[in-house]
């Protein structure tokens, strides 16, 4: 629920007018304190300039030294309520990225822009004065060129353009931290889901693409007020954005124009987006204990969405998770949910999103289909807007399973690390018409408790038989009919572990995050390719490691070390091609029947030796300086991927090398077994 009435919130009414060939804003604040003191404290901007504070009507003696604005307020007035009056004007020109290599921060380091191609003010820039008391209600009146219009969080009030002027005009009743708003020469589409109106707000070269995102948002809200409830805000928009956003604010999302042309956006992040209305936005966060809204949005969107498809799909992507985990998150990096606030990197999203969709997935198959989605449900309906954590979590789905849940939620959220599990023992004997089946699992270091799910594929049927593990070494026993074949330890991915090396394919990720990896410079790749090839290094955050020639490399010191070569060496070149499908040649290289010779070719191509099972070499062999430099940034997007081949500035071609062992892989000769 919202803050009680006796709980009084600060009020911001802003009245303003962009100027957006100048790069500036002259604004009027008029910001109502529910409780004055001697002073008010106001964050606002370096970048703004003060011209008058005023209380009914008479100015006051105010400072304003840093970001900082600092008003003396009448004595008669303190513990009153009081409206202040500020006149205030400010130029924010962050400048937008126009070539990113690659960065992990979402915002590309704009928090606030006034351009004519687009206006961003984001909540936490300091482009209006803020007391940061908590939440509180707002209204926005913005005045700009005409056709220039604005987007932001609550009810539309009014949008007009003149031939002199636009005017959009935005009232939000439920309190928020902060406001960020969004503007642009936009036009506008909508239609009602409902009782709730939804816009596309984008530029004219976008309008292609309104109607899609309309439909797609009319299936996601039907879909999420089915699993959750009614929707909590008064209307969704999906706003362009003039530099590569993907932002999620309550009751509207902000995503680049060169996002929206995504493929996969309309599959997976405007859902991912719309989701958080209910997860995040609309029950929030409270961060005492860690940020849970994004593992359990990235379950009840990304992964829900892929289940709803099919059992594979929904098993590849729990398989996803638990490879960029062990590829990303080495166990000295590694830390527990209650310390994740936020994605800053790979590997703190490996376990922030990752992870923590996975504990969803867990608690779900725990307590039951009608316990988990009820509970859902009741936490949507009963703490709309209030903050929430792992451990209401825990206690809604304790009281509704009717089961104390705290020991599931110490493991898997205030506990670093994920169990290392290995199938060891295994043997099978024939009496009669039956097979009887022993082994062991292990678990190394502190054991998890656990069940497991044990799938022994027979001549006949297959059988699955959960077991429960609380130590480190526990005993099993199968009875069954048919002749064993094969027995696998979790095949379906149901379970959070630690991956052995060898069930992580190698992939992008796996030269993303190694952390003893070497680069090597092929002899034969011309400088000018060689430079632009460089420019993976950076787009992989991997901008440090040693580069070393390949005239200048012994064998023995790539022993023991991670291998990213630009271009085709000509002595280290076997493993790419033993067994991968893939012939490379000076003129250009060959997969799948194609060859690839143009100038805007490229391939990426990671691969584990045959004589070095933990190693990871990837291979980045350019056809010219451009089509290295194109590669090298669309080559971190595909981080689960083995192999990639770009032409034309398209993907071509992608795909993940198939695992053949397994320490949870047992595989029986029964010829051995009974003689």
């Amino acid at each position: 629920m919202a803050e009680a009435a006796d709980d009084p919130i600060v009020r911001h009414d802003l009245t303003v007018e962009l100027f957006p060939a100048q790069g500036r804003l002259e604004a009027v604040s008029l910001l109502t304190l529910p409780r004055a003191g001697a002073s008010a404290r106001l964050f606002l901007s370096p970048q703004a300039r003060v011209s008058e504070v005023t209380l009914n009507g008479a100015s006051l003696p105010y400072n304003f030294i840093r970001g900082i604005l600092n008003v003396r307020l009448p004595a008669e007035e303190r513990g009153q309520s009081v409206t202040l009056e500020i006149h205030y004007a400010g130029r924010f020109a962050d400048q937008p990225p126009q070539d990113p290599i690659m960065t992990e921060d979402p915002s590309f380091g704009v928090a606030a822009a006034i351009t004519e191609q687009g206006t961003f003010l984001s909540g936490g820039s300091g482009w209006y004065p803020d007391p940061r008391l908590g939440n509180a209600t707002w209204r926005l009146n913005l005045t700009a060129p005409p056709g220039y219009l604005a987007v932001t969080a609550g009810r539309l009030v009014e949008q007009t353009t003149t031939a002199e002027y636009s005017r959009s005009v935005w009232e939000e009743h439920i309190p928020l931290a902060n406001l960020t708003v969004s503007a642009g020469p936009y036009e506008v589409q909508s239609i009602q889901v409902g009782e709730i109106p939804v816009s596309t707000y984008f530029y004219p070269h976008s309008q292609d693409l309104a109607q899609t995102y309309l439909d797609a948002t009319r299936e996601y809200l039907e879909l999420f007020q089915d699993l959750f409830g009614p929707y909590p805000f008064e209307k969704f928009a999906v706003v362009e954005n003039f530099f590569p956003t993907g932002y999620g604010f309550p009751s509207w999302t902000l995503l680049g124009s060169t996002v929206i042309r995504l493929p996969f956006i309309l599959e997976t992040s405007l859902g991912h987006e719309i989701a958080h209305s209910w997860w995040g936005t609309g029950v929030r966060v409270d961060t005492s204990q860690g940020n849970w809204s994004e593992g359990l949005t990235t379950y009840v969107a990304d992964y829900l969405f892929l289940e709803r498809r099919s059992a594979e799909q929904a098993r590849d992507y729990r398989l996803r998770i638990l490879r960029d985990y062990a590829a990303l998150v080495t166990p000295e990096r590694d830390f527990p949910l209650t310390r994740f606030l936020r994605r800053t990197d790979r590997p703190t999203q490996a376990v922030g999103y990752g992870k923590a969709a996975m504990v969803f997935h867990m608690l779900r198959h725990k307590v039951g289909e009608d316990v988990f989605w009820g509970g859902l449900r009741e936490m949507a309906e009963t703490r709309m807007f209030d903050r929430v954590s792992w451990g209401d979590f825990a206690g809604l789905y304790s009281r509704l399973s009717d089961t104390d849940l705290t020991p599931f939620f110490d493991q898997w959220v205030r506990r670093a690390g994920a169990p290392i599990l290995a199938l060891e023992d295994v043997e099978a004997r024939r009496d009669g018409d039956q097979w009887h089946l022993s082994g062991r699992l292990t678990q190394q270091a502190r054991p998890f408790v656990l069940q497991l799910p044990l799938t022994l594929e027979t001549e006949g049927e297959p059988t699955v038989q959960w077991i429960s593990l609380d130590g480190r070494d526990t005993r099993f026993t199968m009875t069954v009919a048919d002749a064993p074949k094969r027995l696998l330890v979790d095949p379906d991915a149901q379970v959070f572990r630690r991956l052995h090396p060898a069930e992580i394919p190698a992939s992008v990720n796996s030269i993303r995050g190694s952390e003893r990896l070497l680069a090597v410079l092929a002899e034969d790749l011309p400088a000018s390719t060689a430079e632009a090839a460089r420019l993976i290094l950076q787009a992989l955050r991997q901008q440090d490691v040693r580069l070393l020639e390949e005239d200048q490399v012994r064998p023995e010191q790539l022993r023991d070390h991670d291998v990213l070569f630009l271009g085709l060496p000509r002595r280290f070149a076997a493993p790419l091609l033993d067994g991968t499908g893939l012939s490379v040649d000076q003129q250009g290289f060959a997969f799948a029947g194609e060859r690839f010779d143009g100038p805007q070719a490229a391939l990426f191509a990671a691969v584990t030796p045959q004589d070095a099972p933990d190693a990871r070499w990837a291979y980045f062999i350019p056809n010219s300086p451009e089509s290295a430099r194109d590669a090298a940034r669309r080559i971190p997007h595909y981080g689960r991927d083995s192999y990639l081949i770009f032409d034309q500035g398209e993907n071509r071609a992608r795909g993940t090398w198939e695992i053949q062992n397994s320490p949870l892989i047992h595989n029986f000769n029964l010829s051995e077994s009974n003689p």
